[in-house]
């Protein structure tokens, strides 16, 4: 059960978000498997066998606290995404010099070539 656990969290875990949606999905997947990872070990520590329901409210609380902590981190993310967006050459891991072949859109000026 351990393992099945760690397994899910580890590929929850591993996938990036980018949207408002992709956080929230993130975040509650998240949150209720640490939730219901919490509630299993946290009864199973204490000698008893946890109950399905127990788990399952366990794995609630989690979604919950997930979904609220997932909703302000993107929204500060994007603040500051858009604070510090500037005019400048992007750059990719990779581009050794930097790609001459993106330029951003602001970069270009109709009518010049």
């Amino acid at each position: 059960m351990k393992h099945k656990i760690l397994i899910v969290m580890m590929a929850v875990y591993g996938s990036g978000c980018a949207t408002m949606n992709d956080s929230l999905t993130l975040g509650g997947g998240l949150g209720a498997a640490t939730g219901a990872a919490a509630t299993y070990v946290g009864y199973s520590a204490g000698g008893k066998a946890p109950a399905f329901e127990t788990v399952l409210i366990g794995a609630g609380i989690g979604t919950a606290v997930g979904l609220v902590t997932s909703y302000f981190t993107h929204k500060k993310v994007e603040e500051d995404r858009s604070a510090n967006k500037s005019d400048q050459f992007e750059m990719y891991f990779g581009d050794l010099p930097p790609s001459p072949f993106i330029v951003p859109q602001s970069a270009i000026k109709k009518g010049s070539r």
